[in-house]
């Protein structure tokens, strides 16, 4: 009996073992090296190659019901189908067998459950996607991805909107905000169009989104703290190789991907930021504007995901300030030691009148927020307050307006 039961145990490890490496990676391509990356198709991670179309973009008879109402949506222009405008933001979410994405030039987030033999898509209109100008580029979503805490991120080619959404039937979509440059990344900014526009992101296990630009730069990304940490620039590429795609696989490797030139996958050590041919041949007919997967890229946890708690030594280093003085019409403030919950920000003047008074939500130690002022205020000195929930203040200090 124990022998057989040993037989049954190796045999079920098995068969969880080839059940999890047959997990797919789904991808946006485009057919005939053209530029319309309106198809959606599953692919083999181990080849590179499609081996299944999900959505074959040219079939402009797909309905889209509505997440709310569960009814068909006759807004919707006749003859557009769910990836008209093109896409270039998917993300998997492996508990809820979702596929997310957010179409170009549209403020909607659909999904689909691309192990279904007929696809049904569902569609969420956000006021908070409603807001943005997608007639600017800057405002086009192309990066997107589930994160190690079950929630999928998005991210505006600008940076300036950081997107968190849920993956229920009747989803929740937030704006968290602006991205923050870590002081370390100097000149290269995570909002310049010219090295951080585009490309894709992965999460880490580490609890941190990666953001790979079309010009292969790599940010590390704390989604709590919204702070883009320059990690390098990809080497080894080819010349024309943007990346586009990117995706994790069974094995624990990032792949990328290039949306124009048929050009092969390349896998990136991130440590190294070294890129290497995925495949020994060129993926027929895939040029790729994204890819997804269930997979997390496997990073060493912190402080076991928590936030690393210090001991106040005094009031000033509870809340820190910079630049000051502020040069640029904007500043960030980082709250270390304040407490979590409803906080008050205000900027004053010393005449004591509020110019500014925004409530933010602090979750933990080391959370960033970016002030933005209004560039017609006179130039000056101002006080910062920040005011807790018990309506006590716990933190003020002078800040020089440029």
């Amino acid at each position: 009996m124990k022998k057989n039961l040993l037989v049954y145990g190796l045999l079920i490890g098995t068969v969880s073992a080839k059940a999890q490496q047959a997990l797919p990676m789904y991808a946006v391509t485009a057919e005939n090296q053209n530029f319309q990356w309106i198809h959606l198709k599953q692919v083999d991670a181990a080849k590179g190659a499609a081996v299944r179309t999900l959505f074959d973009g040219n079939n402009q008879n797909t309905p889209v019901w509505n997440a709310l109402t569960k009814q068909v949506m006759p807004q919707r222009a006749e003859g557009e189908f769910p990836t008209t405008t093109m896409v270039a933001a998917l993300a998997y979410a492996r508990s809820a067998q979702k596929l997310f994405f957010i179409p170009m030039r549209v403020p909607e987030l659909l999904w689909t459950k691309p192990q279904s033999k007929e696809l049904v898509f569902y569609s969420f209109r956000s006021e908070l996607l409603s807001t943005l100008n997608f007639n600017d580029d800057a405002n086009h979503i192309t990066r997107m991805c589930m994160g190690s805490d079950g929630m999928g991120y998005a991210i505006t080619n600008d940076g300036m909107h950081l997107f968190r959404f849920s993956t229920g039937d009747e989803p929740e979509l937030i704006d968290l905000g602006s991205l923050a440059d870590a002081p370390a990344n100097k000149e290269i900014s995570i909002h310049s169009r010219c090295t951080s526009w585009g490309g894709d992101m992965v999460a880490g296990t580490d609890g941190n989104l990666y953001l790979i630009t079309q010009r292969n730069y790599v940010y590390r990304i704390n989604p709590t703290q919204r702070m883009a940490t320059l990690l390098g620039l990809i080497k080894n590429l080819p010349e024309s190789f943007t990346t586009n795609g990117a995706a994790v696989n069974e094995k624990g490797e990032l792949l990328i991907a290039c949306s124009n030139g048929n050009q092969l996958y390349y896998k990136v050590d991130i440590d190294g930021l070294t890129a290497s041919p995925a495949f020994t041949q060129t993926p027929s007919g895939l040029n790729t504007s994204d890819l997804a997967s269930a997979y997390l890229l496997p990073r060493a946890a912190k402080n076991n995901g928590t936030y690393q708690q210090r001991s106040p030594k005094t009031t000033s280093e509870l809340i820190s300030i910079y630049p000051n003085p502020v040069t640029e019409n904007k500043f960030q403030i980082q709250f270390d030691n304040t407490g979590t919950g409803i906080h008050t920000l205000q900027v004053v003047e010393l005449s004591r009148k509020i110019i500014l008074n925004r409530k933010v939500n602090i979750s933990g130690t080391g959370q960033l927020e970016t002030i933005e002022l209004n560039p017609e205020m006179a130039r000056g000195v101002y006080l910062v307050k920040v005011i807790n929930s018990e309506l006590k203040t716990v933190y003020s200090n002078k800040v020089m307006v440029q």
